[in-house]
């Protein structure tokens, strides 16, 4: 919970479910010693995370940037995510496949994972069909060099190389 006294509220709901999650993902027998120290790594993280953007804040930087990156980071991810979560939820339903006696949250938390894995993959897919990169075919939507691939930077400049270097 560093990441909400650090005024991350998203980081630290996100940290939350995560660390609960793989929690509640030990009740499948199979892989629970895998779960449990996923879920204690992903705890040690958060605190370490937590300390760290301290440290950022403290040092003067705004813990908005680190919360922008973070979005950031989420929406590129957000397909494995939702088939991360999506997979969690399908183990879980597995396990518990029986008649429901009683309703509660242990067994409604699979299939929040996995409505919330299939909300994510569509507005991902939703969202990328709707981005056109019709305006400049010829450039990488996050291209770090200028110009198209199959451009000499001495033909855009007008400049000629020297064909044994320069001197």
């Amino acid at each position: 919970m560093g990441a909400v006294y650090n005024h991350q509220n998203i980081k630290g709901v996100v940290h939350f479910v995560g660390i609960v999650g793989l929690f509640q993902l030990t009740a499948i027998h199979i892989a629970s010693g895998f779960f449990a120290l996923a879920g204690m790594a992903f705890y040690l993280y958060s605190i370490v995370d937590a300390y760290r953007t301290a440290q950022l804040i403290a040092g003067g930087e705004s813990a908005a940037i680190d919360e922008e990156r973070f979005k950031r980071s989420l929406i590129k991810r957000a397909p494995l995510i939702g088939i991360v979560l999506i997979a969690s939820g399908l183990l879980l339903v597995l396990q518990i496949v029986r008649p429901f006696a009683w309703v509660n949250f242990a067994r409604l938390f699979p299939v929040a994972l996995i409505i919330l894995g299939g909300y994510l993959l569509t507005r991902y897919f939703k969202r990328s069909r709707e981005v056109s990169y019709e305006k400049n075919p010829a450039s990488a939507p996050y291209s770090l060099v200028p110009g198209r691939f199959n451009e000499r930077s001495s033909e855009r400049s007008g400049q000629r190389s020297h064909p044994a270097g320069r001197r």
